[in-house]
């Protein structure tokens, strides 16, 4: 592959001149193969990829090195990776994938989308090291505040004193639960007097600056401990939460594992497993925001219109089932278990009439569910018919109900998910033929 179109899109990053003063710079198409080798051969650091050239006539020759020629050190890798940007690094993986497409090597008729955790290079700090910092913004924004003055009441003298008490609330961990907010206190102080003698402050002052802040500028101050509490969550939800990578989050990646790090997205087309698409948030955001970024993106990196989307069980929600069907693709997406924590029926149970009217599981008469309130959201409530000699009650609407089956959901929403065992039938035929996918 002709990788000359890398030095037409980095030239404008590169200041050095023919003739100038200086030493030339690397070219760019050089620096881009040996990231590439990077990450096809899955090389954790910069340093172990220099040493590895060295000893490799393969990879030489495919960055264009002879025998006895100086390869790049680790610092230069980096600068290069931190001179283009993200931005530019996109245009040229959308030019790859032009190429891989006028080649016949992405057919763009069955796509796959699939996500993975990112596990991110940080430790989490423990929860008595979260409370110890959420009390220190917490401090330093009733400092901003009194300073300030920009409210017409003064803040109440014990909003200061319940900040210990409340930081460690808002962390809510088992661990927590014997620490005294004395003992917190004194390793607050501990802590100030640390930070006060640092030339430059900790990794995580200037994050924490920010959030604090923007909680002065853009929220009404707190009058009560109720409102400290609540300042103290959200001011939580966006302080670091490691040493490292202070943008790395925790979060669920499925029932039973966590991920301290990042979620990526992929689009992946049918023919060869090429990756046409990828999209990054932190770990502890909804798993379903990922599919329209990565559809979008994917869109806009291979012209014409796909055949189908296959998709796993943790993005059978309504949002996912409209963007399919606003992308013109035939959808196979796994049913997911939508029972709730009583273990009752899910609303994929119920299914609609050509005529619009919503029928229960029961098979025979009194089917249809009676509709019996609309919400100001859209929603409705519909309620069952025949719920006392129904053979389904225990499972339906529950041993310890003796009320009908009710139901609130959105109707137009609901209608566009699919019966559970149809899409599962549906997906399983996609999934096992991708499993004969060439790995990419």
């Amino acid at each position: 592959m002709d990788f000359s179109f890398v030095d037409e899109l980095c030239a404008p990053d590169y200041k050095w001149q023919l003739g100038g003063r200086g030493r030339p710079p690397w070219p760019a198409q050089l620096m881009f193969r040996l990231l590439l080798l990077m990450f096809l051969y899955g090389v954790s650091y910069e340093t172990v990829l220099v040493a590895e050239l060295q000893i490799n006539i393969a990879w030489c020759w495919f960055v264009g090195l002879g025998l006895l020629e100086k390869a790049p050190d680790h610092s230069t890798l980096h600068t290069f990776r931190k001179r283009l940007g993200l931005q530019v690094f996109l245009q040229i993986l959308a030019r790859i994938l032009l190429l891989c497409l006028e080649r016949g090597l992405i057919r763009n008729v069955d796509l796959y989308f699939d996500f993975t955790a990112v596990h991110a290079s940080a430790v989490p700090f423990t929860p008595y090291q979260r409370a110890l910092l959420l009390a220190l913004a917490l401090n330093r924004y009733l400092d901003l505040l009194e300073a300030g003055q920009t409210f017409e009441q003064p803040l109440p003298e014990t909003l200061r004193s319940l900040v210990l008490e409340v930081a460690l609330e808002a962390v809510d961990s088992k661990s927590l639960e014997k620490v005294s907010p004395e003992r917190l206190g004194e390793s607050l102080a501990r802590l100030e007097e640390k930070v006060a003698r640092m030339p430059q402050g900790p990794q995580w002052q200037e994050p924490m600056e920010e959030a604090v802040q923007e909680a002065a500028t853009m929220e009404a101050p707190p009058t009560d401990r109720k409102g400290l509490l609540k300042l103290a969550q959200r001011l939580l939800a966006v302080l670091p939460q490691a040493c490292g990578d202070l943008d790395a989050r925790l979060g669920k990646v499925n029932n039973w594992e966590f991920c301290f790090g990042y979620l990526a997205g992929y689009v992946i087309d049918g023919l060869l497993g090429i990756i046409t698409a990828v999209v990054l948030t932190t770990a502890n955001a909804w798993q379903v925001a990922l599919f329209p970024s990565a559809l979008h993106q994917h869109q806009g990196h291979i012209a014409g219109q796909a055949g189908s989307m296959a998709i796993g069980s943790a993005f059978d929600y309504p949002e996912v089932h409209r963007e399919i069907e606003r992308a013109g693709l035939k959808g196979y997406i796994a049913s997911r278990d939508h029972r709730d924590p009583q273990g009752r029926f899910g609303p994929d149970r119920f299914t609609w009439t050509e005529e619009g009217h919503l029928l229960c599981p029961r098979e025979g008469p009194d089917r249809e569910m009676k509709p019996v309130r609309t919400h100001g959201d859209g929603r409705v409530t519909y309620q069952g018919r025949g719920c006392a000699d129904c053979p389904l009650r225990s499972r339906c609407a529950g041993e310890d109900k003796s009320g009908p089956r009710s139901l609130t959901i959105p109707p137009e929403d609901h209608r566009g998910i699919p019966a559970g065992p149809e899409a599962a039938h549906g997906l399983g035929e996609r999934l096992r033929s991708r499993q004969h996918l060439p790995p990419r």
